[in-house]
């Protein structure tokens, strides 16, 4: 995606666990590389796992959304 901080190569999944509900919990390992981008793409002192994991989501529902609109 343009303009974003990173590549898929700076994030590793680790485990997807699927819900019952049909949801899914998805541990990702983050580099020290993505770390750093995030925090100058945001202007964040720190990262936090909260702040990174919004991040992620946001930057994963903008992707799909796309993905949707072009199978449309």
């Amino acid at each position: 995606m343009e303009n974003e901080p990173f590549d898929e190569s700076m994030l590793e999944i680790i485990e997807v666990r699927d819900g019952e509900d049909g949801s899914a919990n998805i541990t990702i390992d983050v580099s020290d590389e993505f770390i750093s981008a995030y925090k100058l793409k945001t202007g964040k002192k720190r990262a936090t796992k909260k702040g990174i994991t919004k991040y992620i989501e946001d930057h994963l529902r903008k992707e799909l959304l796309e993905k949707v609109k072009k199978d449309v």
